[in-house]
Parts: structure tokens; sequence; C-alpha cells
């Protein structure tokens, strides 16, 4: 197969839904590190010592908190706090190496970052060129459109490594909202920076609800975005029940504003290449995932 066709590609071809692949992790940490010297696993990143790459492999796989940790890159002359880590919204500029050594694993245990708070809201694109091509394609073209129109004394606009799921370049995560996007295009950036501003999602790109199960994520959504239409507001809708008729199909009870909802889910199985670099090498794996088939109101 071409070495021109991306993870991406394949993924809108077969009609992959991006809702129900919200998840994350509730706690995060950024380490500013030049992107240059970004390598997979990222705890093996060019000029990063053994005892800070230890930190960094065992705060991503703790078994005590669930975290992520990425490195991040501002853009062109942007100067980055060496730390920045949510829920806290703190970022911390240690003394030495030993200083943040020691503070990333302070942080694994579960002790906030100190540090003074940074209450804009943190936008993390992956752009990671040395995970996947995608990221680097279409990632980098949105983190230059969002550079370009967001406003840095309210948003604070991140490239960073890898965040999970490469098909659906541009990846991003918001933060402290918690909420997980794809497939945002350059031309996206205004609508989503205005949906930002009103502390609510952007519909058109988001994975999901990261505190509900798959089918529930796409139930949401999908009444999200049948009460969008009619003017309701996002706050006022609700998930309230479900009836799994059979293993494939979920019915669930829901409200938007005055509305009653019964919103319907059904469960496809898709082949999914989760990287471009094993396209024709690797056979594709296949997932079950979950997607809307009706919004109707109920009586």
């Amino acid at each position: 197969m071409s070495k021109h066709v991306f993870c991406r590609t394949l993924a809108l071809e077969r009609g992959e839904p991006l809702a129900g692949t919200g998840h994350l992790s509730p706690r995060f940490l950024m380490l500013a590190w030049p992107k240059g010297k970004w390598r997979v696993p990222r705890f093996e990143s060019v000029d990063m010592s053994p005892a800070l790459g230890e930190a960094i492999r065992d705060a991503m796989q703790s078994q005590v908190t669930d975290n992520s940790v990425v490195l991040v890159e501002g853009s062109p002359g942007q100067a980055l706090p060496t730390l920045l880590a949510y829920p806290e919204g703190r970022s911390y500029v240690p003394g030495n190496e030993a200083e943040t050594v020691a503070l990333i694993k302070a942080w694994t245990t579960g002790e906030p970052l100190p540090g003074p708070v940074d209450d804009r809201i943190t936008i993390l694109c992956c752009t990671d060129a040395k995970r996947d091509a995608c990221c680097a394609r279409f990632g980098f073209a949105t983190f230059k459109a969002l550079v370009a129109a967001a406003d840095p004394a309210r948003f604070n606009v991140l490239q960073c490594t890898h965040l999970g799921g490469c098909r659906f370049a541009a990846s991003l995560i918001v933060l402290p909202a918690g909420q997980r996007y794809g497939r945002l295009e350059p031309t996206d950036v205004p609508g989503f920076l205005g949906a930002l501003e009103k502390g609510e999602v952007y519909l058109p790109a988001s994975r999901g609800n990261p505190h509900l199960d798959e089918p529930a994520q796409a139930a949401e959504l999908a009444a999200m975005r049948w009460g969008a239409e009619r003017g309701q507001a996002q706050a006022s809708t609700r998930l309230e029940g479900r009836h799994e008729t059979d293993a494939d199909h979920i019915v669930f009870s829901a409200s938007s504003g005055e509305y009653r909802l019964s919103v319907t889910v059904a469960a496809k199985v898709f082949s999914i290449d989760g990287a471009c670099s094993g396209i024709d090498i690797e056979p594709p794996e296949r997932e079950k995932r979950w997607f809307a088939t009706s919004v109707v109101t109920q009586e």
C-alpha cells in the first residue's frame, strides 16, 4: 500500500465514529521538552537523563494514580514553565533536574504540583511526528490555526506527544474541562474556540464524555446534537435510563430542555489501523464501536 495512505483516511473511509472514544485520565502532567528531541517512548527522548525518564515512565505506569504524562512545546518564542499539572492547574519551574524528578515522583503518588495556578484553558494538540504521520500532517496544521486564532490571555495552546487515537488526527485534549476531540480541522478552529469560551462542548469533533461508557457517550452526544438543533442548552441534556434490547442495541431515555427523548444506539464491528506504520504490514484490529441510530421524542 502507498506510503501516502494515512490511518486517518482509512478510518474515515470505513465510517468509524468518533463518539465513544472519549476516555481520559483524570490527572495530566506536562513537561516542557523541545519537539526536535521527542522520541518514542517519550521517556527515552533525547537529552533525558535515566532518572528523569524513569520518573516519567513510573508516572505513566502507576498502579496508584491514573495519570497521563506528555511532553509539550509551545509556538516559536513561547516560554513555558517546566511543569504544568491538572486537575490542580498549577505550573512550576524547578531549580534543577533533581527537583524536577522529585516533584514528578511526588505528583505520581497523588500530591498536587506546587506553584501558581494557570486559570487559562489549556489545549493540547498532538503533533508527534515520531509516533504517527497523521499527527504530523493533520495535527500540526490544526495547531498552527489554533495559535493564530486563540487569545493567549484565555488559551494556553500547546503541541504535545501522543494522546492516543492517531487515526482521529487532529487529536486534542482540553483542560481543565477534560474533553477529548478528534478530526478537528483548521476551518473548525473559530467554532471550537467559541464553544470553549462559553464553557460548552464543541459537538462536531467531540469524542464523548469521559465519565460515561462507550454506548452512553454515543447516546449523550446524539441527544446534545438533537437539542442544539432545536436551541436547547447543552447543560440541559441528561441520560436518565437505559434498556439493552440485545447485545448490540441499547435504548436510552434522555432529556433535552423540556423534551423527553428516546435515543437508540447500535454496535458495529470496524476494522481499525491504529497507526500509519502498521498499514499493510499488520492486519487491522477488529473492534466493536457504538453509534446512535435514532433520536425521537417520547409522548
